[in-house]
C-alpha cells in the first residue's frame, strides 16, 4: 500500500504546519480573533507580493478573481486583449464573452510563449482596448510567459490600458512580473504553491486600476472590488471569507519568511531543471522546451506508449499523481506538478516511478541515466 502523493499542478500538498493551524477551533468571521488573523494575512501578502496596497481576499477559485477583473474594470461593449495560448489563456475570451466584452485574441502555440513582436501588433490594433490580459504561467501547456517585458512593452505603447495578470500557478514560484508601474491588477490562488486548499483567491491592484474599478459602472455585487477594499478598512471582508484558508495562509506566510523568497524561488527553478533532465533522459519530448516553467513540466511519452494508461500506472504502482493533458492535449501528454511544498527527492522518486512504468509498458529506457540527469542538476 502507498500513500497518495500529489505532484499535479493543483491542488498541492499541504505542510502538517498549515494543516494544524487550520485545525484550530472555527472563528467567527466578524470576531477581534479573526480581524486580527486577517491583518496578518494582508500584511503577509504584501510582503509576498512586494506591493504597497492591501491585497483583496475572494472566496472563490482562480476564475473567479478573473472574472472579478473584467467585470470591476470592463463595461459591456468594452474590448479586451487576451493572450490565448492554452486552456487559461482561452478562459479569458469565454468570461469576456458572458460579459458582453470584445475580445481581440493573440492567438499564440500551444507549447510557445507570446512574443513582444506578437503584443506590439495587437496593441497597435486595438489601441482602445480596455484591458491586456494574460497568464504568467500557463499550466495547460507548461510555459511561464515573459510577462515582465510583456507589461513593459504594453504601457510603452499604451499608457492607459490595463494590465491584468493571472499569477495562479505562477506565484510564489518566480518573482512577480513588474510592478505596479506596469503591473495594474494581479490574480495568486490558493491551492497552488501558496500551499493552501482550494477557495481562496488573492488580488492586487495599482492605483490606476483602483481609478478605473472606482470609475467603472458597478455590474456585480459580490465580487464588488471597491465595496471589499471599503470593508478591508474596516478590518473586515464584505462577504463570509474562506477564514480557515486565511488562517493558514499565515502559517504558510510564516513557512515562506524562513525559507526567503530568493530561495523559494532557486528551489523552483531547480524543481524544473530536475523534471525536464529526468524525463528527457528517459526518451520522452518536453512539451515546451523553450519557455521552462517553474510550476509544472510536461511531456510526451515515446510514440508507442498511451499517456493516460502511464499516467494511471504511476497512480496505481507507486501513489503518486500526476497530471494529464487539457484541450488539445487531452490524452497526449503528462505533466508533473513541482510546485509548493515539494523537494528534490519527490521529483526523483516521480522520475524513477514514470520510468519503471515506461519499462513495463515495453519502452526502452535509461533507468540509470534519468536518475543520474535528474540527480547531477541539485
Amino acid at each position: 500500500m502507498y500513500k497518495e502523493r500529489l505532484l499535479t499542478p493543483g491542488p498541492t500538498p499541504i505542510p502538517q504546519r498549515v494543516l494544524q493551524a487550520m485545525e484550530l477551533p472555527m472563528l467567527h468571521h466578524r470576531s477581534d480573533v479573526f480581524k486580527k488573523h486577517l491583518a496578518k494575512a494582508c500584511e503577509g501578502a504584501r510582503w509576498l507580493f512586494g506591493w504597497d496596497s492591501d491585497p483583496i481576499f475572494l472566496a472563490c477559485s482562480g476564475t473567479g478573481a478573473m472574472e472579478a477583473a473584467l467585470l470591476n474594470c470592463c463595461s459591456p461593449g468594452d474590448t479586451i486583449i487576451s493572450v490565448n495560448g492554452g486552456v487559461f489563456g482561452a478562459r479569458w475570451g469565454k468570461i469576456a464573452e458572458r460579459l458582453q466584452i470584445q475580445v481581440k485574441e493573440i492567438e499564440v502555440a500551444w507549447g510557445a510563449a507570446v512574443t513582444l513582436e506578437q503584443v506590439r501588433e495587437a496593441v497597435a490594433s486595438a489601441p482602445h482596448a480596455k484591458a491586456f490580459c494574460i497568464q504568467h504561467a500557463e499550466t495547460s501547456t507548461t510555459v511561464l510567459h515573459p510577462v515582465s517585458d510583456v507589461l513593459a512593452e504594453v504601457k510603452r505603447l499604451a499608457p492607459s490600458m490595463l494590465t491584468i495578470v493571472d499569477g495562479i500557478s505562477s506565484c510564489a514560484t518566480t518573482p512577480m512580473p513588474g510592478g505596479p508601474s506596469t503591473l495594474d491588477m494581479y490574480i495568486a490562488g490558493s491551492q497552488k504553491a501558496l500551499m493552501l486548499p482550494p477557495g481562496l483567491s488573492l488580488m492586487a491592484l495599482s492605483s490606476h486600476a483602483w481609478q478605473v474599478v472606482e470609475s467603472t459602472p458597478k455590474r456585480t455585487l459580490y465580487f464588488d472590488l471597491a465595496t471589499e477594499r471599503k470593508s478591508l478598512k474596516s478590518g473586515e471582508t464584505s462577504w463570509t471569507p474562506a477564514s480557515t484558508i486565511i488562517v493558514g495562509l499565515n502559517a504558510a506566510i510564516e513557512i515562506f519568511r524562513e525559507e526567503g523568497l530568493e530561495e523559494i524561488y532557486a528551489r523552483h527553478s531547480l524543481l524544473s531543471r530536475m523534471a525536464r533532465a529526468g524525463v528527457q533522459a528517459l526518451g520522452c519530448e518536453l512539451l515546451a522546451p523553450d519557455a521552462a516553467c517553474p510550476s509544472v513540466t510536461g511531456f510526451f511519452p515515446p510514440p508507442s506508449v498511451d499517456a493516460d494508461a502511464l499516467r494511471t500506472a504511476v497512480r496505481s504502482r507507486f501513489g503518486l499523481r500526476l497530471a494529464g493533458g487539457q484541450g488539445k492535449f487531452k490524452g497526449k501528454i503528462l505533466r508533473i506538478g513541482h510546485m509548493g511544498y515539494v523537494d528534490p527527492f519527490e521529483v526523483s522518486a516521480a522520475i524513477s516511478a514514470i520510468g519503471l512504468c515506461l519499462a513495463s509498458s515495453g519502452a526502452k529506457v535509461d533507468m540509470s541515466g534519468a536518475t543520474i540527469a535528474c540527480l547531477q542538476c541539485l
